[in-house]
């Protein structure tokens, strides 16, 4: 290791926490006319409005949400209900999505908390977009929700490692943008890593991977999952205990049927540092999913869901290559791919119609047939 790396991660080690806005100096004025206290009614008035009306224009340190996960998984329907949107009709998330929520801070202080919500559509063809979401300036304050659908167990691991790679690779990237400006951030986001699984966690032994953000893993369409044969969901459920313990995450399930009090809370947690209930795992195949990040060890979940005679032939190397061959054995990935050509055209929906932009949209096509016109007659 370098000196100078070295350095850096002495720096790292080091805690302090600076205040977001800096230091306020507070002014009173002396009341030349003899008031009350040695400040006139009027004077004392006039201080109340002042401080509200700066407490009004102060920013606010915002959180952000990052949707992610199987393209028909039911992100749009979960934060719909989060926003209590319930009237709208879900529609196709085209690439990025987004939305914001407002929470009244306490009785102290004036204006509102808001935490930005986005969603990447499209499944796993989309990651690049994460780049828009996860940046050196939101990263200290993003979480993720990577939703899965739990009825499509043959798309489930491909899923969860497209997307989760694509976003541990980004975070890593953001981090180290950020410790430019702020050193204390590759420190802080540890501090947060530990807070959540328990002090007790040896980060530095590699028997786990936890993602640098705080991270809720989603089990969706939980009602037809329970259409799936016993062993299988016995499977499933065991390998996304595991990728919770290791990945340092949240688990739960999700049905579009009944209303989730444990996503509206994991939710209000991540947008507004709200506190969560101590409720114990719930692990039971047959009942709703809640397994809070922390709350179990590989000794609770077991072996991969393979035979103990087949384990032996796994010649894997780390603990998440011995399950994704463990799962993959079980439920073969299929691969989803598209012909570019078979995509459909957003540009000419009716619901994202708009008479200047389509004007455009139609002069530049025209622009290019004429010139894709004019070089085919220069080679003939």
């Amino acid at each position: 290791m370098s000196r100078r790396n070295q350095i850096n991660d002495d720096n790292d080690d080091k805690r302090h926490d600076e205040d977001f806005f800096g230091a306020h100096n507070k002014r009173q004025e002396t009341d030349l006319s003899g008031g009350i206290g040695g400040k006139s009614l009027w004077d004392a008035a006039r201080d109340i409005v002042t401080s509200r009306e700066k407490a009004e224009t102060l920013p606010t340190e915002s959180n952000t949400v990052l949707f992610v996960g199987s393209r028909t998984g039911g992100k749009t329907t979960m934060i719909l209900r989060y926003l209590e949107r319930t009237n709208e009709a879900a529609k196709p998330t085209i690439a990025l999505d987004y939305n914001y929520a407002k929470k009244p801070k306490t009785i102290d202080t004036i204006g509102k908390d808001v935490g930005h919500i986005w969603e990447l559509g499209d499944g796993t063809f989309l990651t690049k977009l994460i780049d828009v979401v996860l940046t050196p300036e939101t990263i200290a304050n993003a979480s993720v929700v990577l939703v899965l659908d739990l009825s499509q167990p043959q798309e489930l691991w491909h899923t969860y490692q497209t997307l989760y790679e694509a976003i541990a690779k980004r975070i890593k990237y953001c981090i180290n943008e950020a410790s430019k400006q702020n050193p204390y951030i590759k420190e802080k986001l540890k501090q947060s890593v530990l807070k959540r699984l328990g002090n007790a966690v040896r980060l530095d032994k590699g028997e786990i991977e936890p993602l640098r953000i705080p991270l809720l893993i989603v089990g969706s369409k939980y009602d037809l999952f329970q259409t799936l044969e016993p062993d299988a969901k016995k499977s499933i459920i065991k390998t996304l205990r595991f990728l919770t313990y290791y990945h340092g995450a949240t688990l739960m399930s999700y049905s579009e049927k009944q209303e989730s009090v444990h996503l509206r809370a994991m939710i209000n947690h991540f947008l507004f540092d709200t506190s969560l209930s101590n409720k114990q795992p719930q692990i039971d195949y047959q009942k709703p999913l809640y397994v809070k990040s922390g709350s179990e060890t590989p000794e609770q979940i077991g072996p991969p869901p393979i035979p103990e005679y087949e384990l032996g032939d796994l010649r894997e190397n780390s603990p998440i290559a011995v399950w994704r061959a463990a799962y993959c054995k079980r439920f073969p990935q299929e691969i989803e791919k598209r012909d570019p050509s078979l995509t459909q055209d957003y540009g000419r929906d009716p619901q994202y119609a708009d008479a200047s932009i389509d004007a455009m949209r139609e002069q530049k096509m025209s622009e290019l047939q004429r010139y894709l016109t004019m070089k085919n007659r220069s080679h003939s």
